[in-house]
């Protein structure tokens, strides 16, 4: 798999509602030629593009998404909150999401989120609808997760997507859970990176390092001259 310079978090969430068309299409106008987006299930076991647990933070609604069905979750105003100006923007499902990106030409680094849901249920779910895309998306698109059950499940299931771990610290096992689950990558904190040292152990597990989230050029410059070459970032449009 070739991997972009730049990966658009949550598509470009610094500048337009994450996880919504209005930010995927900024990250593409941003320059980024992948975005980072979560998915969790609605009520109704329809994958939607979602961060948090509920939906407070990001519409006009509250409670949690788990127990919201998708046609209710698309009545939400998924933009006001950011600004007055992407009053109307939805909450999109997966299926939507991932024809816009087939049609805006990117590839996805899809977080998987479990939260109280099975990530057996969330995965099956997921995989029936990438199934749809499957040529679409070949050698662009990656799987990763925090929920190491979901790597596993993933392994099992759908074993030649890739997928990368998702880590805000570096601990004993890791190692050993980056060769069991059989990942691609390792996307520490950026927090983790400050040091030359903690670059280099990042580098010694011998994958494609994929930091979250790189905000500024000289960090990027100085992660790159160590030889990490892709990010994940809030603000593409400040590496053009």
């Amino acid at each position: 798999m070739h991997l972009p310079k730049l990966i658009g978090h949550r598509g470009a969430k610094n500048r337009a509602p994450e996880n919504t068309f209005a930010s995927i299409k900024e990250a593409a106008r941003g320059g980024a030629e992948w975005v980072e987006l979560d998915v969790q299930l609605a009520a109704d076991n329809v994958p939607v593009l979602l961060h948090d647990q509920t939906v407070n933070r990001t519409t006009n609604g509250c409670g949690k998404i788990s127990s919201i069905p998708s046609n209710s979750l698309k009545l939400l105003d998924a933009g006001y909150w950011f600004d007055p100006k992407y009053s109307g923007e939805k909450v999109p499902t997966l299926q939507e999401t991932l024809d816009l990106c087939d049609k805006l030409k990117l590839g996805v680094n899809l977080e998987i989120k479990t939260y109280d849901d099975s990530a057996y249920n969330i995965v099956t779910q997921t995989l029936s609808v990438l199934n749809k895309f499957q040529q679409d998306f070949t050698d662009k698109l990656l799987f990763s997760s925090f929920d190491t059950n979901v790597l596993r499940i993933l392994k099992q299931l759908a074993p030649g997507w890739p997928r990368g771990l998702l880590v805000d610290n570096f601990y004993e096992g890791l190692s050993v859970e980056l060769s069991l689950y059989e990942c691609f990558s390792l996307h520490p904190a950026i927090s983790f990176l400050r040091s030359n040292k903690t670059v280099a152990q990042a580098l010694g597990f011998g994958l494609p390092i994929i930091p979250y989230t790189v905000n500024d050029l000289n960090t990027a410059t100085r992660l790159a001259k160590l030889d990490i070459n892709t990010f994940i970032t809030d603000e593409p449009r400040i590496f053009c």
